[in-house]
């Protein structure tokens, strides 16, 4: 693609609006810090959000987290090259696991509440085996992710101001870091909330141009009829049409999607840290919606840009892409541009640079948290304050956004691997973890040997068939053939099932029995603390009447008279978790029931109701099918914007009104 945008417009897109944020950002944490009563410099409120944030910007940061720059661009490609059922599901895969993040938070805030990360509920229970083998599986999935952001984005502000590519990628996630090391998480969700909305607006005016207004394409019917005489039909679709589900790419994609999907979600320390930071009351609920909300974002995308690429593609005048271009997600640019001109190629401009910067201020807090807390405070200082460990979680990142712009530039130059690839990839990387990770909250039999075994043990067997697979079916190993079809469905379908085989089977065979009243109330940052020893779960402790919290300020207060320091400098005013918090298992394990009933629904009518039918007969979809299909995307759209939007203002409508007035002095 020729550049439409001169280079000084995406530079100005990149350290300008990351200026921006920055700025008004560390604004907001500062108006928050000194006008409520969180406080970002305490840890917990730097890596949890005080486990306090409410249902409508909790929904809010679900999807924007979600929300990549792979979201955007890879459910286009996937409607460009396989047709309208490629995004759809695409869109799934994302919906199935955000949703059954619903049922798993509802555990992890009943037996393990005080939990920040994964790997930590991995050491309570299986010891240093099990924390490192979920540490490494967590640092495997979030440095693919990162690499898997930066690169979508950095593809699309080269492709379309001409700046290097490598500059994009080392700018773009600095600027992230300015702001997320300022706020920590409740920064990333303010943050969130704000390129939503831009980014949900942009996708309205993106489906009224494709269907409604534009004059080179505009309306169903064009849509249809241009689709109709497509030069290249696609192979394993019914009649080579790109409006059927009758497509033998499509279910094979499925199921790469679906699983690569679980992988992300429960390997990614990003989506357990919003469960995390959820108000207990609204967690799982938050979880449900979220999903359906972003269902909608991937599925527009194919349906209007990705359709329209391949639809206008036999004019003249359309941009010509090469294969290593559509696996860098640039169709739906192309037909923005085309569209749109100019103003199509600021919009989306912004709407990936939106993309990218929330979605990997999410990685970077998640990052930033396993090292501090597993890393650090784990094995290099056990003795660590609070103090010290948010001291190094805003430390880390910066490190880890200097680790993830090399990585993707090692994959971009050196390898030349693409967003589409690592999208292929991600679940032979990944799978094996789920089930050792999920089981690990939910399933008090899951040994050590089960949780280790299934989560590294599975992710070398899928990558042993990963490459035999490619090696026996193509001929070669190259990295063109790692990311064909069948050979990562091979790879993605041995990680999910011999992750599940070997932990289930192990923990059958020697059952743990563990007792969840171990992890409740439970965190490291009590453990060895200044030479005292978590006690807040022992008899003696509850007996005499006294909270962690209690005991510490007890503590301090006597240092504080014997060496005449001040006690705000100590660490019961860095420590800011109720380590005596009172867990309502009723409504937890009342959530728990609901919402494996309520995702048992949505799964069965989503992957099973709607696509099978239509995939298991040669049906193309008419004018009239098209038509309503598209009515019901945009309407999906509006219902999103409202919730994940509007919601969040709503909700917060008392504290932006209580600040507002002590900023300007009538409190």
């Amino acid at each position: 693609m020729e550049p439409s945008l001169p280079a000084a417009a995406g530079y100005a897109v990149i350290i300008g609006g990351g200026a921006f944020f920055a700025i008004v950002m560390n604004y907001v944490t500062y108006l928050q810090n000194k006008y409520s009563k969180y406080d970002a410099r305490k840890v917990d409120e730097f890596v949890s959000g005080s486990r306090s944030i409410s249902f409508g910007l909790m929904l809010s940061g679900i999807l924007s987290n979600w929300t990549w720059s792979l979201t955007i661009l890879e459910s286009a490609v996937k409607s460009y090259t396989i047709g309208i059922s490629g995004s759809y599901w695409y869109a799934i895969g994302g919906l199935l696991q955000v949703s059954v993040f619903s049922i798993i938070s509802s555990k992890i805030k009943k037996n393990a509440n005080l939990v920040t990360t994964f790997p930590e509920m991995a050491y309570f229970r299986f010891g240093r085996a099990g924390h490192l083998s979920f540490l490494f599986c967590g640092f495997t999935c979030n440095s693919i992710v990162s690499a898997c952001i930066l690169l979508g984005g950095s593809s699309v502000f080269s492709a379309i101001t001409g700046i290097s590519q490598y500059a994009a990628l080392f700018l773009i996630p600095f600027g992230v870091a300015i702001y997320v090391s300022g706020g920590g998480l409740r920064a990333t969700f303010i943050s969130d909330a704000t390129h939503t909305t831009i980014i949900l607006i942009f996708l309205i005016v993106f489906a009224f141009e494709v269907y409604v207004s534009n004059e080179k394409l505009g309306s169903v019917d064009k849509m249809w009829e241009l689709l109709q005489t497509v030069p290249a039909p696609v192979a394993g679709n019914y009649q080579g049409s790109y409006l059927t589900f009758n497509s033998s790419q499509g279910g094979i994609f499925a199921i790469i999607s679906i699983i690569t999907g679980f992988g992300l979600v429960v390997n990614d320390q990003a989506y357990l840290s919003r469960a995390v930071a959820a108000d207990p009351r609204y967690t799982s609920r938050a979880y449900f919606f979220a999903s359906i909300c972003w269902f909608v974002i991937p599925l527009s995308m194919g349906l209007t840009l990705g359709l329209a690429a391949q639809a206008l593609s036999g004019n003249p005048d359309f941009p010509t892409l090469s294969e290593f271009e559509i696996g860098e997600g640039l169709p739906a640019v192309a037909a923005v541009v085309y569209l749109l001109g100019k103003t199509g190629s600021a919009m989306m401009l912004v709407t990936i640079f939106f993309s990218v910067t929330s979605s990997f201020a999410g990685e970077l807090i998640a990052t930033s948290t396993l090292i501090s807390y597993d890393v650090f405070k784990r094995y290099i200082k056990p003795t660590a304050t609070p103090k010290e460990v948010v001291r190094v979680a805003k430390i880390s990142v910066f490190v880890w956004a200097l680790f993830s712009a090399v990585l993707a530039s090692i994959f971009y130059g050196a390898a030349k691997i693409n967003m589409g690839w690592l999208f292929n990839f991600l679940g032979c990387a990944t799978a094996s973890a789920v089930f050792p990770i999920f089981l690990s909250f939910t399933w008090k039999d899951l040994n050590k040997v089960g949780a280790v075994g299934g989560s590294i043990g599975g992710m070398v067997l899928a990558i042993i068939v990963w490459l035999v697979t490619c090696k026996a079916y193509l001929g070669e190993l190259s990295v063109d053939n790692l990311s064909n079809t069948w050979v990562s469905f091979a790879g993605n379908i041995t990680a999910l099932f011999s992750g599940a085989i070997i932990s289930i089977v192990a923990s059958l065979i020697k059952p743990a029995n563990f007792n969840f009243d171990e992890t409740r109330n439970r965190t490291s940052l009590v453990e060895n603390l200044g030479g005292t020893v978590e006690v807040a779960n022992s008899p003696e402790f509850k007996e005499a009447g006294f909270s962690k919290g209690e005991l510490d300020v007890e503590v301090e207060e006597e240092k504080s008279s014997q060496e005449g320091t001040d006690t705000e400098s100590k660490q019961d005013s860095d420590l800011d978790i109720n380590l005596n918090a009172t867990i309502d298992h009723k409504h937890l394990d009342h959530q728990f029931k609901k919402y494996i009933i309520l995702v048992a629904i949505l799964a069965f009518i989503m992957t099973l109701v709607i696509p099978v039918p239509l995939g298991n007969v040669n049906y193309v979809f008419s004018k009239g099918f098209l038509k309503a299909w598209v009515v019901i995307d945009i309407i999906w759209l509006f219902f999103s914007f409202g919730y994940v939007v509007l919601l969040p203002i709503f909700e917060a409508r008392h504290t932006i009104w209580d600040i507002g007035k002590k900023v300007v002095g009538r409190a």
